[in-house]
């Protein structure tokens, strides 16, 4: 199922959120990502954008309950309505974030797709601690970040990225993020999470067009 088509009936949303949608959809493993959170899983999405990933994991094993958080007013609406067409999602929550980017609570897996990058190094540190804190002992900590020793393609993306969140298209409430993005290697983020205490393996997890890695990170 193309989620992205819950949106397309959606009231004002512009032509071009359409296509960016579609094209995420298309170009994103979200069934893939998905499929490492166990079927009856506490799930937090942080960073939830559109809400994309969300869905797909609340709709493809209704065992799990997901809350999906984004400090973006207007996408956190959208992927409300998109949740709301047809008969709903009853095991999916958006809710807008305020304060810290990871919410209270305990969960069983927690997701940073596409995230961490618009921090700083220190809060990025304190994030990933939180999340390490919030997991039981075999909980599961999935981030996906682009490689930023992965060649062209990378600092294409990379490029994107900043761009991105320069004209506004990403709204970023940090500083951090308007005026340098913070990436590291693949070796550099593997290095990072087992420092927080994570048993850490990483894969590509992108279409060719993109440098993104996925890294599976449990709680001992």
């Amino acid at each position: 199922m193309n989620l992205a088509s819950r949106y397309n009936a959606i009231p004002g949303i512009s032509l071009g959120t359409k296509i960016f949608l579609h094209l995420r959809w298309w170009l994103t493993p979200y069934a893939r990502m998905a499929a490492y959170v166990p079927k009856t899983a506490k799930v937090l999405d942080v960073g939830c954008g559109h809400g994309l990933l969300a869905m797909e994991l609340a709709l493809s094993e209704p065992g799990r309950t997901v809350l999906a958080t984004d400090h973006d007013v207007a996408r956190i609406a959208l992927a409300k309505q998109a949740a709301d067409s047809g008969k709903g999602i009853a095991n999916l929550q958006f809710d807008v974030s305020s304060g810290s980017p990871v919410v209270d609570g305990t969960f069983d897996a927690i997701m940073m797709i596409d995230f961490l990058h618009y921090f700083s190094p220190q809060q990025q540190d304190e994030m990933i601690a939180k999340a390490y804190a919030q997991l039981p002992a075999g909980g599961l900590f999935l981030a996906r970040e682009v490689n930023q020793q992965g060649g062209l393609i990378s600092k294409l993306n990379q490029l994107y990225e900043k761009l991105a969140t320069t004209i506004g298209f990403t709204q970023s409430n940090t500083v951090q993020a308007k005026e340098n993005l913070s990436f590291k290697s693949q070796s550099g983020w593997e290095a990072k999470f087992a420092e927080h205490g994570f048993k850490v393996r990483s894969e590509p997890c992108s279409s060719p067009i993109f440098a993104d890695i996925l890294y599976v990170c449990q709680k001992p």
